[in-house]
């Protein structure tokens, strides 16, 4: 990446397979429970360590809840796309602080009684988080030189 970019530039690359297989794990958990398989209540168990599960706060699919909330579902789907997007590790960091800064705004105005539950927001938002946080480890992937052959 060269350090005067200025722009947006889509690289394939593993780590948004990563993401990106979080993310379906998500929306697989209400088949796998609804289905009888022990593995979905193991993966909603293991995303309930990073996410508070409130029904009223996520998206419902085959008549259960998906594994996260909607935030932190645009979370992981952003951060899927986020990473295949590279871009130089300025603008990531000034993207990531304007995302962070707006969810934050959106939890505060929440929890003062500005607003009520909006769902769709939500999720817009966490994309939008998910995205930058996944633009900064690209750059900063992109940045690791090569290992030298014979290392």
């Amino acid at each position: 990446m060269k350090a005067g970019m200025t722009h947006f530039e889509w690289r394939w690359n593993s780590w948004s397979v990563a993401a990106g297989l979080v993310a379906s794990a998500t929306l697989a958990v209400p088949y796998l429970m609804a289905h009888g398989f022990v593995v979905g209540v193991a993966l909603e168990r293991g995303f309930a360590l990073v996410c508070h599960q409130r029904p009223e706060r996520s998206f419902w699919i085959f008549g259960a809840p998906v594994a996260v909330c909607a935030r932190c579902l645009g979370i992981y789907l952003g951060a899927a796309a986020g990473l295949l997007l590279r871009t130089s590790r300025r603008i990531a960091v000034r993207w990531l602080m304007i995302a962070a800064a707006i969810n934050a705004l959106d939890a505060v105005s929440e929890l003062a009684g500005l607003h009520g539950n909006w769902m769709l927001a939500r999720f817009a938002l966490g994309v939008a988080l998910g995205a930058a946080g996944g633009m900064l480890i690209a750059s900063a992937v992109a940045s690791v030189p090569p290992a030298e052959a014979g290392s």
